[in-house]
């Protein structure tokens, strides 16, 4: 990484010029600011998280619906965000939560295939993140949303600059270069710098900053966590055909299952073609606009 991520000269965030390729950066929705900063915090009441989702009638119905749909398949209508909190938990609402307000952002970019892609990659990150979590015994929830979150610099350079990202993506497509390399030629930033620099102007956790910097790292020798669980989960999604470029080679399935402590991968046997359909309609009841 660059200077962006010395944490012994970097001056605070506020005092941190933004990289040039996210100036005036239409602002993300605050709602979505404000769970993120939500995730530091242990003693989050039910209130709290009730009144700052239903502050916005609109989102707030959108939050419902994800919540009545058949991805959680309950036996009873959900009619609150109260209710979805009491029933799924407040940790579950604020990633649903988060899941929709970055869809809404992304909207009007969604409407090119390429980009589509790119948020299409995000969602199937962050499902298989929590997956793999239930085996590593990490929190599900946070490995949710550090799978979310992951992409936030390259979703927030699409939203930019559509047009040009687009473009990265064919050139890159065609010539078989590297994305990240080829993100620094074009926008003198990678996806990776740029969510750092972002997720600190956002003051969400260290852990999540980390994984956003750090998600490409190939740190099979450090000990295995959140960063490791989502680099796995990233090259998985890759494996299933959710990735941002078509690969000649993609990763296969068993090559990705080897970058998990062994015990891990005693508690991960799924069939591949099983995991990819139980993805793809996950991010249809997530992100309707995913599809």
């Amino acid at each position: 990484m660059t200077e962006l991520l010395s944490k012994d000269v970097a001056p605070a965030p506020a005092e941190r010029a933004a990289p040039w390729a996210l100036d005036d950066l239409p602002p993300f929705p605050a709602v979505a600011t404000q769970i993120l900063q939500l995730v530091s915090k242990e003693d989050v009441s039910l209130g709290e998280v009730g009144t700052l989702i239903g502050a916005d009638p609109v989102f707030a119905a959108d939050v419902l619906q994800i919540a009545n749909s058949a991805l959680f398949a309950l036996s009873f209508h959900v009619r609150t965000i109260a209710h979805a909190i009491a029933v799924l938990g407040t940790e579950r609402v604020k990633a649903l939560s988060l899941t929709r307000a970055l869809g809404n952002y992304l909207s009007p970019a969604l409407k090119v295939e390429a980009l589509r892609r790119c948020w299409q990659h995000s969602l199937a990150g962050a499902i298989l993140a929590e997956r793999l979590a239930r085996a590593c015994g990490i929190n599900r929830d946070l490995a949710y949303t550090a799978g979310l979150l992951r992409d936030i610099g390259r979703l927030a350079l699409l939203v930019k600059h559509p047009q040009p990202y687009a473009n990265v993506l064919f050139v890159t497509q065609e010539n078989g270069f590297d994305l990240i390399a080829t993100e620094r030629d074009l926008f003198d930033v990678d996806h990776c710098q740029a969510g750092y620099w972002l997720t600190e102007k956002m003051q969400i956790p260290s852990e999540l900053r980390e994984v956003v910097a750090r998600h490409h790292e190939d740190s099979r020798d450090a000990p295995f966590g959140l960063v490791q669980l989502v680099h796995v989960a990233d090259l998985m999604s890759e494996a299933l055909g959710f990735g941002v470029l078509t690969l000649a080679e993609p990763p296969s399935f068993a090559e990705v299952l080897e970058r998990l402590p062994e015990p891990v991968r005693r508690g991960f046997a799924q069939d591949p073609e099983q995991l990819r359909a139980e993805v793809g309609s996950k991010m249809q009841f997530l992100c309707p606009a995913s599809k």
